[in-house]
């Protein structure tokens, strides 16, 4: 079955209108994502954004899921990557997967800040986007502990090594510092080289 023109504008115009959420909220948080700002970031009218989502909740949610589902499908990647290696990999490579796991394939500074600031945000926002998050946490928890068994690293547990680099990068975050992707690395490889892995 083919779309319409019409339907595949209005499928475009969808997609559009959550990019641009997805965007506001990487960037300024919930606060950010109002359906005035999301309009004009998507240049399109400010009614069409009720069409879409009726809500800002609803929103939020379809943002915290686009989100998600990228950081899925890097997660993904990362896991093929580890299971095609024939050597184990160094404590460094190991970490630098986990980072993209954890965070998605975007690791430049401005991209880490933001992920840290929507987390936070959103968690806050409402108890819905709070369970969608405690879900997603789940698969990446799975997945952490997936890329630590085919890296070789079954004794080190998962969330510590998530904790610690989602610690450095909190800290990096308030301290104003710069080259957070390869600092969390570093912390998380290190981490790895003390337990004896």
């Amino acid at each position: 079955m083919t779309m319409t023109g019409t339907q595949a504008r209005a499928v475009e115009r969808r997609a559009d209108i959550l990019a641009a959420a997805c965007e506001l909220l990487a960037r300024g948080g919930t606060a950010a994502v109002t359906h005035r700002q999301v309009a004009e970031r998507a240049g399109v009218p400010h009614g069409s954004i009720r069409y879409y989502f009726a809500t800002r909740d609803a929103l939020l949610r379809a943002c915290v899921e686009d989100i998600e589902t990228r950081r899925d499908a890097e997660a993904q990647r990362v896991l093929r990557e580890a299971a095609e290696d024939a050597a184990r990999p160094d404590a460094e490579l190991t970490a630098h997967r986990m980072l993209r796991v954890i965070t998605g394939s975007a690791l430049g500074d401005e991209d880490l800040r933001g992920t840290l600031c929507w987390l936070v945000d959103t968690t806050r926002e409402n108890a819905e986007l709070a369970t969608v998050l405690a879900a997603e946490r789940v698969r990446l928890e799975a997945q952490a502990r997936e890329l630590l068994r085919l890296s070789g690293r079954t004794t080190i547990p998962a969330e510590l090594v998530i904790s610690l680099g989602e610690g450095v990068m909190f800290k990096l975050h308030v301290e104003n510092r710069t080259d957070i992707a390869r600092q969390t690395v570093a912390a998380m490889a290190e981490l790895m080289t003390l337990r004896g892995e």
